[in-house]
């Protein structure tokens, strides 16, 4: 987890506990020992995996508590004590004077008749610990004097009146967050077109129509994230859910809800009877498909060669909308746009919309021609991997009829499998995955204008940096999006609608840009910084920039037209 993600879930407590901690090392018991060790194996798990921080939770507030009780300790309870009862030295003074008898004092013997073992015991050096005890007894004693524990019950009171607005807001923090984290995400209230509000319950509807309108022994293929809503509301069977830590399972889900539609039917019929998606827009399926894609590439080498983030399946616009030509051919494209996006129709042979939502947030697909004999053998008790008869953990296995397709997926040591040591395949994917992030992230080197012309192995040739538009192939198309921030998003388009040129402009993580086939017009400018912002997905391309992203540019525009630098590629 990330210093952030520390700070969002336990909030001024990211900054206590630590001193609670210490002090719990110091008072070291059988029963205190308990909090150093909790902690410090909470903060490794928290550490590996960023959902994990809720382990952290108990033992923050724990550790918490030990450091402001020994605050309050020392500057309130202690010095009140001293107050009434007076110092533990100054009573254990008093003790030993009334036990010594005033009458009788101690004989000394003559000078002379002192040995000398007796003098050099006197006049030798004192014990180092004897020495230390001596000290702090002293420390102590100051420690308690009555103007300095007066001075400290002040500082009690002050530091209890300061600290009162951090309680506030962490009291006011914590029940806002209690409540984000724990509103009933599948139902929420809407308002239509009409201006009408309106309270959307399309995915309980779904999950009661799948309760009651399917058979018992059903079986739901669907992303992980909605696995307990389906066994929990539909008392269905689902595939996967959150407690699924089989990274080898959830990519194969992946991997056939981003298929072409005819070879993820060839492995989904041997698994399930339905298909659920989540669609609408928000947070829906397709917006998470380039996630599933990416873990689906993680086992499945193949699906995004020599690219980790699978950039290539996803969109060049989302308004208007263009898919790439991976997204296209998906099936969890076509299920969630069959029959609302022009052109996207669901073979019947393979799939049937059996159910759809009130709002169009679900949909639910019979798969057809289900094998029969797959799923009798995945039934049979026989075929699954009990730890001990008569168990409730019982693993399955994959049915013989996907044997091939399963032999060919490579287990995958991901990050936050640390379990287990990676191998120099896990751990070269994992280099390049975070190499491609590091590349979209603010942290990218920027391109240089050697690189930028240089032509090597590069599909792309630099063209020039131009300020108009108007200057621009006349037979442009204008696309926009997240092409016009990603070069290779661009360069897809482009290739799949045969243009020559691209020009793109970035705005941030997405901006402006155009195909076409004639060379631009006007002389081009020099590769000055406005021209240089790097791009998104590569940065050692030029993507030019628009808009507030043109900063340390030259030629202004003096027309009232947009500040633009168009950096033109040609595509060889």
């Amino acid at each position: 987890a990330s210093e952030q993600a520390y700070q969002q879930y336990l909030q001024i407590a990211y900054t206590i506990a630590p001193y609670g901690f210490v002090l719990s090392l110091l008072k070291w018991t059988d029963s205190n020992s308990f909090l150093p060790f909790y902690g410090v194996i909470a903060y490794f798990f928290a550490n590996k995996m960023a959902r994990l921080v809720v382990l952290l939770g108990p033992i923050a507030s724990a550790l918490v508590g030990v450091a402001l009780g020994k605050l309050a300790e020392e500057l309130i309870i202690k010095p009140i004590e001293v107050f009434v009862y007076g110092s533990k030295e100054e009573n254990s003074s008093q003790e030993s004077d009334m036990k010594t008898s005033p009458k009788k004092a101690p004989k000394t013997p003559p000078k002379k008749t002192q040995n000398k073992k007796t003098k050099k015991k006197k006049e030798g050096p004192k014990d180092p610990i004897s020495t230390i005890q001596s000290l702090l007894k002293v420390v102590n004693k100051v420690y308690n004097i009555k103007p300095l524990v007066l001075v400290r019950i002040f500082a009690g009171i002050a530091f209890i009146f300061l600290g009162l607005p951090y309680y506030q807001n962490f009291f006011v923090y914590c029940h806002s967050m209690a409540q984000r984290m724990s509103y009933p995400s599948i139902m929420f209230e809407a308002q239509l077109r009409s201006g009408k509000r309106i309270i959307v319950d399309d995915y309980r509807e779904a999950y009661w129509w799948l309760r009651d309108n399917t058979p018992y022994d059903s079986r739901v293929l669907s992303w992980w994230d909605y696995g307990y809503q389906i066994s929990g509301i539909a008392d269905r069977i689902t595939l996967a859910d959150g407690n699924t830590w089989n990274h080898e399972h959830i990519a194969t889900l992946g991997r056939i809800l981003t298929a072409p539609q005819d070879d993820a039917h060839r492995i989904a019929r041997h698994l399930a009877d339905y298909v659920l998606v989540w669609t609408g827009g928000g947070g829906d399926d397709l917006a998470k498909s380039p996630h599933m894609a990416r873990i689906g590439n993680s086992v499945y080498p193949g699906l995004c060669p020599d690219d980790p983030t699978c950039s290539h399946f996803g969109f060049y616009s989302r308004e208007p909308l263009m898919p790439t030509p991976s997204m296209k051919k998906s099936l969890l494209y076509i299920l969630s746009l069959n029959g609302i996006q022009e052109g996207v129709k669901v073979n019947p042979k393979l799939f049937t919309l059996a159910y759809q939502s009130k709002y169009g947030k679900v949909r639910i697909y019979k798969i057809e021609n289900v094998s029969q004999k797959s799923k009798k053998w995945l039934a049979d008790p026989k075929n699954r991997n009990c730890d001990s008869p008569g168990s409730w953990y019982c693993p399955g296995n994959y049915p013989p009829a996907l044997n091939k397709f399963i032999a060919s997926r490579k287990d995958f040591k991901q990050l936050e499998d640390f379990n287990v040591e990676k191998d120099a395949d896990a751990a070269k994917y994992n280099e390049q995955y975070m190499q491609k992030m590091a590349e979209k992230g603010k942290g990218a080197k920027p391109p240089t204008k050697k690189g930028a012309k240089q032509e090597g192995k590069a599909k792309l040739k630099l063209v020039g940096c131009y300020a108009n538009e108007n200057e621009l192939g006349e037979d442009k198309v204008y696309v926009g999006g997240s092409s016009g921030a990603s070069i290779r998003v661009a360069e897809m388009w482009a290739r799949e609608n045969s243009k020559k040129y691209i020009a793109v402009a970035r705005v941030s993580s997405d901006g402006h840009s155009f195909g076409f086939n004639k060379l631009p017009t006007g002389k081009s400018l020099k590769l000055e910084k406005g021209c240089m912002v790097p791009c998104l997905d590569d940065a050692q391309k030029p993507c030019g920039c628009a808009d507030g992203t043109c900063t340390g540019v030259g030629e202004q525009p003096t027309d009232g037209k947009p500040l633009r630098r168009w950096i033109v590629y040609e595509l060889l």
